[in-house]
């Protein structure tokens, strides 16, 4: 069947006010209008709908039965258009968003925070998983976009730049380098150096530094989160090399983080989506509030 919007609202008009001039009145169209819709409704359904009198028409027992299914028509389809419109100027909606387990508990929240204030109807769920994990999650769709570093190029995953923060060294407060105003990477030859877990974009930058500068550079421990690190750290197990902003991570542990120079690395934190998505209108809106908001968001710790 061919049945059109216009033919049903025409029908609904109809059967609600009892005369076609009326109706027409009401949906700003000619009566004759009016009636053509009507006519190409019944033939495309294939029976009469309306019984016509001189002046009234009233609904036949066909069209009796037809008139709550056409309202319930019309309520789902403004219902449905509705929720478009909301989800489209961000009045309701969901989001989920993966980060770095150090990200998401550093600049992430305070950008969360900021994007529930703009948009309170919007439902926003954070994933923070390690870093190694963030592409195939996106791959899969189980995120809609994630903010981390990608430190090789990938065909499926497209990166925007927001902001750069630094490697340094993050020891116990009586280490040796703990007095020092910056540490050089040759220093840390002799260290028992803690490090993350393999395929981790940050294993990869502090790996391919430390082999140039110290080629039989081996780590002492393995560890996937920067919180473990940390706490190790403390525990007198060593040292490691983390971004600046991993020391608010446990801000009452005896540690401290030193400048780590020549060379001095920094990483590119990114906003990260798969390049055959588009994303939804909550997804855009999250998006455009880190990338006005992402450089504000970051405090370096203090030492």
């Amino acid at each position: 069947m061919n049945i059109t919007l216009r033919q049903i609202r025409a029908f609904l008009a109809v059967a609600e006010l009892g005369r076609f001039n009326l109706a027409a009145n009401h949906l700003g169209l000619t009566q004759s209008a009016v009636s053509i819709l009507v006519r190409e409704l019944e033939t495309e359904l294939g029976v009469r709908l309306f019984d016509r009198h001189t002046r009234m028409v009233s609904l036949s027992v066909i069209g009796r039965e037809f008139l709550p299914q056409a309202r319930k028509l019309m309520d789902d389809l403004d219902l449905a258009t509705r929720d478009i419109r909301d989800s489209a100027t961000l009045k309701r909606g969901q989001v989920t968003i993966a980060a770095a387990i150090v990200l998401a508990a550093t600049i992430v929240p305070p950008l969360l925070a900021r994007f529930a204030e703009l948009h309170p109807g919007v439902s926003v769920q954070l994933r923070d998983m390690p870093e190694e994990k963030i592409r195939s999650a996106l791959k899969r769709n189980e995120v809609d976009i994630a903010i981390g570093t990608l430190v090789d190029d990938d065909p499926e995953i497209v990166t925007t730049p927001v902001m750069r923060d630094r490697l340094m060294v993050t020891c116990r407060t009586d280490h040796r380098f703990a007095q020092a105003e910056e540490v050089r990477w040759i220093e840390l030859a002799n260290e028992k150096l803690i490090v993350l877990a393999p395929k981790n974009p940050l294993r990869d930058l502090v790996e391919r530094t430390m082999i140039r500068v110290v080629p039989n550079f081996r780590p002492s421990h393995e560890v996937r989160f920067s919180t473990t690190a940390i706490s190790m750290i403390s525990a007198g197990l060593g040292i490691s090399v983390l971004p600046e902003n991993s020391r608010q991570l446990a801000p009452d542990v005896l540690v401290r983080t030193v400048d780590l120079v020549a060379p001095r690395v920094t990483r590119e934190i990114s906003i990260l989506q798969h390049r055959q998505r588009s994303l939804s209108p909550a997804a855009e809106g999250l998006r455009s509030i880190i990338l006005e908001n992402a450089s504000s968001s970051f405090v370096a710790p203090h030492s």
